[in-house]
């Protein structure tokens, strides 16, 4: 048979053979790693074919321990409040709760899950540890019970063992970094979730970075009392706090920030970005971009100065044309729209030098704002960004 015959006939072969043979699975049939959501959150509908894939590997061993961290996150992110389902999240979860313990009840998996699940036994966190000492998620909930209940040293201490961990990407740290760095000397700062305090602490735990930056979590001080006045007594702070609301974090918020700025004045308040919007609803008038936070002040003030130089001398904004090795991060997705909490503060730069006729500023910090909303594919903020004309007084 001739060349050509046999390339013809290698061509029929390849093209004859179905695509699951050559390539494998496609990813809507192939279980991936469920992450938890202060790495990378995916649709609903992502996580409900997850668990469905989950169960299925499950079935075939019901020993994979991995198979069951999924499996378990899976169901609890791609659960939907249906109107007549009789079944509750906390229900499902239970369920599948009491399935693991029978096929992995001595492996670590099982413990965290009854930690993370039901919140009420320590214990299962430190069995978790004894069994497996390197697995991060661990780490995120020392850190956690640690901080709240007052105990520095084991919070210092763990919070050095995530940092080595390399678990929280560099994106994160650096986001982080900047919202200290955007906070006054000696400041008290607001933040809402994972992933504007666990770095944060981090940051000052592990590498003494804005250790004067007093981080008050919003939820985390809400609901635990006594680590509120406890932190705010270590900066010499003492208030009534049993007097504020524990039924409504949003009036909880404004009741607190209404005692500080009353009777400690000369302690500037600020607030992370990520915080939510209708928790300082009330006072948004007084709140000033400067940086990466919201500035509290009673009086107005030259906020486009204080942006100016927070953004020029107190930032690391390198990372977001390139970051080594964060691309290949699972939470880069994430990264990615939380940098778009710059693309406000840059503009405000922007139109700070465009007012004082300075284009090749305006347009290099208009620039920066167009590039973290291209790499987000944030079609509202590139449209923004590109309507703007620069053009010389």
């Amino acid at each position: 048979m001739s060349t050509t015959n046999w390339s013809l006939l290698l061509l029929y072969v390849l093209i004859s053979i179905p695509s699951y043979f050559l390539y494998g699975q496609s990813a809507e049939n192939t279980p991936q790693k469920v992450n938890r959501y202060c790495y990378v959150v995916k649709p609903k509908e992502w996580y409900k074919n997850q668990e469905r894939l989950w169960k299925i590997e499950l079935s075939k061993n019901p020993q994979n321990e991995a198979a069951w961290y999924s499996y378990f996150f899976a169901a609890r992110y791609g659960w939907a409040n249906v109107k007549g389902q009789t079944n509750t999240r906390e229900a499902l979860m239970d369920s599948i709760y009491q399935e693991m313990g029978k096929a992995i009840p001595d492996s670590w998996v099982y413990h965290f899950i009854h930690y993370y699940n039901y919140a009420t036994d320590f214990s299962r966190l430190e069995q978790a540890y004894q069994i497996n000492p390197h697995a991060s998620d661990l780490y995120w909930e020392f850190i956690k019970e640690y901080t709240l209940s007052g105990q520095k040293e084991k919070s210092i201490e763990f919070c050095k063992k995530l940092y080595e961990s390399k678990d929280i990407s560099t994106g994160v740290y650096n986001l982080n970094y900047n919202i200290l760095n955007s906070t006054s000397p000696n400041s008290i700062l607001f933040t809402n979730g994972d992933n504007d305090t666990y770095p944060a602490w981090v940051l000052q735990n592990a590498k003494g970075i804005r250790n004067d930056v007093l981080i008050l979590t919003m939820h985390g001080t809400f609901s635990n009392r006594d680590y509120l006045q406890s932190i705010l007594a270590d900066r010499g702070i003492h208030l009534d706090v049993e007097k504020l609301s524990t039924t409504d974090v949003t009036t909880y918020f404004n009741e607190l920030t209404e005692l500080l700025r009353t009777n400690y004045p000369d302690i500037t308040i600020h607030l992370a970005r990520t915080v939510y919007k209708p928790y300082y609803e009330k006072f948004k008038d007084k709140l000033y971009l400067t940086g990466l936070v919201l500035t509290y002040s009673e009086k107005p003030f030259d906020s486009d100065q204080r942006n100016k130089e927070v953004i020029e001398n107190d930032l690391r904004l390198d990372y977001l044309a390139i970051d080594w090795y964060d691309d290949l991060h699972v939470s880069e997705p994430l990264v990615k729209q939380f940098n778009l909490l710059y693309v406000d503060p840059f503009l405000k730069l922007a139109k700070y030098y465009y007012s004082k006729n300075n284009i090749p500023a305006a347009a290099k910090w208009r620039d920066k704002a167009l590039l973290v909303s291209k790499s987000a594919n944030d079609e509202d903020s590139i449209k923004k960004i590109e309507e703007l004309n620069w053009r010389e007084n």
